[in-house]
């Protein structure tokens, strides 16, 4: 009876779920030149904007859970309206079109750090990194100061293109304006993006070790990093006494670039 109600389900999802095809223009505007991603709660196209002459990107949120992501969609959107930063893709509009929820929004050019590191092979210097997670600090800053919280930093939502970084995904995002959660619990997301960043910085790291990772054996051993740097990881991972302000984040990061280029 299970698998019966499972199948059932996949299919009822796959009759209310339209996707659409290359080619195929929605609300006449928006002529679809790629399906980027086909996730579970929305399909993101790459699409042409005839009004604007220009690429963007465009969210269409699946029918089938629109339930349940009606609120994501909307806090999304209102979160995505109220930031001006040009590490973050603006929103161009949200509309409707045959009966189907979208938005759409600035495309930015470059590759995400998971493909980076993971495909590409990447390989970053202590320095560099450090430069890398100076800019997401910076944009995690500038979105905190306007009461949201990230909530998803991780590699595949962070774009990479010549010196350019654009930090993407803002759909478990929280406003502290219009959430309950945020309001009550501010402090505690703060934080979590802070160990967020942190895990990112790791990930950076890692790319330029070429011993073996053993299971069991920590970062702290297998890295080889200035102590400042140590420090920093330390703090954001919570394993020392924490970060509370963004801004301190930042001015210990300029504090170790700083250190690392004396020592060159």
């Amino acid at each position: 009876m299970e698998v019966l109600h499972w199948m059932i389900k996949k299919v009822r999802q796959r009759i209310m779920d339209q996707q659409y095809s290359i080619g195929q223009t929605l609300a006449g505007r928006y002529e679809i030149e790629k399906v980027l991603q086909n996730g579970s709660y929305g399909i993101i196209y790459l699409c042409w904007d005839l009004d604007a002459n220009q690429r963007c990107v465009v969210k269409q949120m699946r029918k089938s859970k629109r339930k349940e992501n009606m609120e994501n969609y909307k806090q999304e959107t209102t979160i995505l309206q109220m930031l001006d930063h040009a590490g973050i893709p603006k929103l161009i509009e949200t509309f409707e079109y045959e009966d189907e929820q979208f938005f759409s929004m600035e495309f930015v050019e470059g590759k995400n750090v998971e493909d980076t590191l993971f495909d590409t092979k990447q390989k970053y210097s202590e320095r560099e990194c450090l430069e890398i997670v100076k800019k997401l600090t910076a944009i995690i800053c500038y979105i905190h100061e306007k009461g949201v919280f990230h909530g998803d930093i991780r590699i595949p939502n962070v774009l990479l293109h010549n010196d350019e970084l654009h930090l993407i995904d803002f759909g478990l995002a929280h406003n502290l304006h219009t959430d309950d959660k945020a309001k009550e619990n501010g402090e505690q997301l703060a934080r979590d993006d802070f160990f967020d960043i942190g895990d990112f910085l790791l990930f950076l790291l890692y790319s330029s070790y070429d011993g073996e990772t053993k299971r069991n054996r920590p970062w702290t051993e297998e890295l080889s990093l200035h102590p400042k740097t140590t420090q920093i990881l330390k703090r954001l991972l919570q394993i020392e006494p924490p970060y509370h302000q963004c801004e301190a984040i930042l001015t210990d990061i300029w504090e170790a670039i700083s250190l690392l280029s004396a020592s060159d």
